[in-house]
């Protein structure tokens, strides 16, 4: 039995929500402010019975319920006697080997086909309060939003309520029948489905007078004894012989004891004890002792301190609070990892929900690696307890932001958010599969690999530049900089390039294979690539000086123009070039590549090449220092200004030396500054914007 979906309706930013859940894991990823932590409140407040806020509400919602009470009629058909604020619903999917004793009364048909039960939860107000409601706003004269909103956030749980249902599901349809609708109640709800939570605001701190760890250990004691049913476990047996000893000599401590030869020993409440007996008078004979009382539980929860060891075994411990915030994060995460999975083992539902929300935070790469790598494992060893043992149900629920723990997970496990106008959207990674064509399936492994082993922050950039290879890779930065530079002069208001959440990633010739991956995640590209001129013949490209060439060999250019029918052409190379800016922008994605730097004038096939015709004074400048650097090869004033395409390919000693030049000899105060080549400078200017 597992929770299959989750559909939520004006919950914050859950305006229309869907997501479907992993079996086991469900790693729920995307950036800041889309939804993650929305999606775990709302479960935990509509299982837990936690109380739902006025601010809860969808804000366009919250509009909308202002306006339909004020137009509320009192003669509202019968149908209609509320107003529903927030909603939520559960599909649960069971089968033959589940128990059906805790859900047959959300059974809401006989159909054997059928294994969904849906659970719905809304928050509404009925049409008692919404009367009520009505004299309100005009006893006290409320004629605009903002009143109204700030009255009902004082007063929101007198006049909303939460009702819960089971409803009838058309599987074979995906419709829910509305006739078919039952009132239930959250005990029963509670045997069913359990959701318990790991917090991102956890209490880990190493302040000194912090010592949450510590805590932790008693919280995890508690739950594990009520666990242990064998009472004569040879554990709790020693901790209670202990426990009697140490009893014994308190008593003597706090009480004192006769001595030997009539002389009493010392105690630390025998002096006051001595004087309650002189109050008492011979008669009364009142005679007190100050006893031990130590519990097990006590115990744990004010006299245990976590420690951790500095070296080897012999070393000397170290309180909890010297500890780096990473590690204790860490350690606080597994803690209560045992002691939530130990209280739902205690009195189990029949899907138990454990979530745990951002697990990266103040822990660094490699303390990520090693959480992502042994969760699920470890929760396996739990849910495979909990099935075999109880026959019940274990899922997982993991938010993150951390590209780190993208890297490392299962992606068949990744669901990612989206923000999308007003509304959020969810999508499980396997879904971009459908992206690729049938002939295109190894371009969706690549892209899993690649993601892989180099990019995961794609999942949480807002843009992203795609570049070729070395030299733009270390020349991106300065020209991005440079670009920022000239918007400050012009006093654009701009938010400069170097200042936005921009990933820039090296795709070589494979750009194309990406554009799939870029819809699924919605968000801005910009292509940078190589026209690279060439002929063809006989179907086979050949590469070709710009001045003689009728085609690209560029891959990436010749896919994003495919739908134009570029391949149709007999001089692909010129109805490239005169392509306007318009035309290389398909929805999010531009494509940018080597144009003449004034129209008529040069045109380039490489970045080298649109690169060495735009500074030629710089080179020029600094021929001898690019000599001495490694970067080119012995050359003649004339060589560089008779054809810049072979001058660069023959007279370049290493790309990435050449690149990397550039940078070190680039001097805004000498005038001897290098400038943008026009095809970036425009590709940059349009991803600069939102």
């Amino acid at each position: 039995m597992v929770l299959k979906e989750i559909v939520v309706e004006n919950f914050r930013l859950l305006k229309n929500f869907k997501l479907e859940l992993k079996d086991e894991l469900s790693l729920i990823i995307g950036k800041n402010n889309c939804g993650k932590t929305s999606v775990l409140i709302i479960l935990d407040k509509m299982l837990n019975s936690f109380d739902i806020a006025w601010e809860d509400v969808n804000l366009v919602k919250q509009k909308e319920i202002y306006k339909e009470i004020n137009k509320f009629n009192e003669n509202i058909e019968e149908g209609n006697k509320f107003l529903e604020a927030i909603k939520l619903q559960l599909y649960i999917e069971y089968d033959d080997t589940d128990s059906y004793e805790n859900i047959q009364n959300f059974i809401m048909d006989l159909d054997p086909e059928n294994n969904i039960i849906l659970l719905e939860f809304i928050l509404l107000i009925d049409i008692k309060n919404i009367l009520e409601l009505k004299d309100i706003i005009k006893e006290r004269e409320i004629k605009d939003f903002s009143t109204f909103s700030r009255y009902i956030s004082k007063n929101f749980t007198k006049y909303f309520k939460i009702k819960k249902y089971s409803r009838g599901y058309d599987k074979k349809n995906k419709k829910i029948i509305s006739d078919m609708i039952e009132e239930i109640e959250n005990k029963d709800i509670q045997k069913v489905i359990k959701v318990v939570g790991i917090r991102a605001d956890r209490a880990v701190s190493n302040d000194e007078r912090n010592h949450a760890l510590s805590s932790l250990t008693s919280r995890y004691y508690e739950i594990y004894r009520k666990n242990i049913k064998d009472e004569s476990n040879s554990i709790f047996q020693e901790l209670e012989i202990e426990l009697e000893k140490t009893d014994k000599a308190l008593y003597k401590i706090y009480n004192g004891e006769k001595g030997n030869n009539e002389k009493d020993s010392e105690g630390i409440f025998k002096r006051i004890i001595d004087v309650v007996k002189t109050y008492g008078g011979s008669d009364n004979k009142i005679n007190i002792s100050i006893g031990s009382s130590i519990s097990e539980k006590n115990l744990l929860t004010n006299n245990t301190s976590l420690y951790y060891k500095h070296g080897d075994e012999d070393s000397s411990t170290l309180p909890e609070t010297y500890n780096g915030l990473g590690y204790l994060n860490l350690i606080g995460i597994l803690f209560e990892i045992e002691t939530k999975l130990q209280e739902l083992y205690e009195q189990p539902a029949d899907i138990n929900i454990l979530y745990i929300e951002e697990p990266e935070a103040h822990t660094h790469p490699q303390l990520q690696y090693i959480f992502i790598r042994n969760i699920k494992n470890h929760i396996n060893n739990h849910r495979d307890k909990l099935n075999k043992e109880k026959n019940k149900y274990l899922q997982i629920i993991i938010t993150s932001h951390s590209s780190h723990i993208v890297s490392e997970c299962n992606f068949d496990d990744i669901i990612y958010l989206k923000r999308v106008e007003n509304n959020i959207l969810a999508k499980n990674f396997n879904s971009l599969k459908t992206e690729y064509k049938e002939d295109e399936k190894r371009g969706f492994k690549f892209v899993k690999q690649y993601l892989t082993l180099n990019r995961s922050e794609l999942f949480f950039a807002d843009k992203v530049i795609c570049i070729e290879g070395d030299t733009e890779r270390i020349l991106m930065p300065a020209m991005m900089n440079k670009v920022d530079k000239i918007q400050i002069l012009k006093n654009e208001i701009t938010i400069p390039l170097l200042s936005q959440n921009i990933s820039i990633i090296e795709v070589g010739a494979y750009s194309h294979v990406f554009i799939p991956l870029f819809k699924f995640l919605g968000i801005k590209v910009l292509i940078i690539t190589d026209i690279d001129s060439a002929t063809k013949n006989k179907g086979k490209y050949k590469k070709s000086h710009p001045n003689k060439a009728t085609h690209t060999s560029n891959a990436s250019i010749r896919e994003f123009f495919k739908e134009s029918g570029l391949d149709d052409g007999d001089n692909q190379f010129k109805e490239l070039i005169e392509k306007k800016d318009t035309d290389k922008i398909k929805d999010k994605i531009r494509i940018a590549y080597q144009i003449s730097e004034i129209e008529g004038d040069y045109q380039a096939s490489s970045f080298e090449d649109a690169f060495i015709s735009l500074n030629k004074d710089f080179i020029l400048k600094n021929k001898d220092n690019l000599y001495d650097y490694g970067a080119l090869k012995k050359f003649n004033k004339n060589e560089i200004n008779k054809d810049c395409y072979n001058f660069s390919l023959n007279k370049i000693e290493k790309k990435s030396a050449f690149a990397s030049a550039l940078l070190y000899f680039d001097e805004e105060e000498n005038d001897m500054e290098w400038k943008v080549p026009r095809y970036i400078k425009e590709g940059l200017l349009w991803i600069q914007e939102f």
